[in-house]
């Protein structure tokens, strides 16, 4: 989930007809969405698009600052397995406890689809406790040997073992069978919530917008800080969109491409594709800046450390 913010006191004077004239668009065209004018292949692909330049560069020169929730989902996933293996008091310092999961995460990111069998086996979050030893089991083999292992992960092949033997996996019973994420309605709830003094506007979503109100309403205070819109009804949810698209893009790519890949791909890039990662780089850190709040990922560390890389390995390349 993503999209544009900005102070309340910022006025924003524009329409879907002001963008009509910047993209060049048909009178036809009665919404900006991602899908029909931006996305064109994978995130290499996107940016070379001309019309996500213009677009871009009117949120940068405006008063909006870019937000967005990113959701590794077999990060996601695991976060519940590491949670039930390794006590609190086995890694006390948050920050190694954030790089412990990463660690984690990449030692079956590679194994994704032999893990993802494993867990349908087993009705996976429903793990049932006569259960335990022959998940934890399948999955130590497919680990494989620990002998090219580093220390951290053959930590965690022991707390994976020493798991096998106990009577049970705090997070993974009691949830219902295959469903790791019913619904995205925390990741609305969470802005709501978090920021009580501000207006949420969120595209038309009739499932989750249902269980927000309802989720809201049960709570001691009754909010009344969120709509959702119909987007063709508002730019801002339309621009909103297009940021979302354009993220979603670039996570996956950084997620899914080696870091040798990424810097050929630097290497190689057009000035029109450039000129685009680094727009996106400095919406970003213009946003962090602003509120750190205002970007939230739920992935490994590595996965972070890999987009700051790849920005880096793209602003060198504009300097030389």
């Amino acid at each position: 989930m993503a999209g544009v913010v900005k102070k309340v006191e910022d006025t924003v004077d524009v329409s879907l007809e002001s963008f009509r004239k910047i993209l060049k668009l048909q009178e036809n065209v009665k919404e900006i969405k991602f899908k029909k004018l931006y996305s064109k292949g994978d995130f290499l692909q996107c940016v070379k698009e001309e019309r996500l330049f213009k677009t871009l560069s009117w949120i940068d020169k405006s008063p909006f600052y870019i937000h967005y929730i990113h959701v590794n989902n077999l990060f996601y996933t695991l976060v519940d397995i590491f949670d039930s293996i390794v006590g609190i008091d086995e890694i006390s310092e948050f920050e190694y406890y954030c790089r412990m999961k990463s660690v984690f995460y990449c030692m079956f990111k590679d194994k994704a689809e032999a893990l993802q069998n494993i867990m349908f086996k087993y009705k996976y979050p429903n793990l049932q406790k006569e259960n335990i030893e022959i998940f934890c089991n399948e999955l130590l083999l497919l680990l494989g040997s620990r002998r090219e292992m580093k220390a951290e992960e053959k930590f965690l092949v022991r707390m994976l073992a020493r798991a096998s033997k106990s009577n049970e996996l705090v997070f993974l019973h009691g949830n219902n069978d295959y469903i790791m994420q019913e619904n995205y309605a925390e990741f609305y709830l969470d802005p709501i919530l978090k920021y009580q003094k501000s207006k949420h506007i969120f595209d038309e979503e009739t499932t989750v917008q249902n269980i927000v109100k309802e989720q809201i309403a049960q709570g001691e205070n009754v909010r009344d800080n969120f709509e959702f819109v119909k987007s063709e009804a508002d730019i801002f949810v339309q621009l909103s969109d297009v940021v979302a698209g354009i993220l979603g893009k670039m996570f996956k790519y950084i997620n899914y491409t080696s870091v040798n890949q990424q810097l050929k791909d630097a290497e190689s890039l057009s000035k029109l594709q450039e000129d685009n990662i680094l727009l996106i780089y400095k919406l970003r850190m213009d946003a962090e800046v602003e509120n750190r709040g205002f970007l939230h990922s739920i992935a490994p560390l590595a996965e972070i450390e890999n987009l700051n890389r790849f920005f880096e390995m793209v602003k060198s390349r504009k300097v030389n």
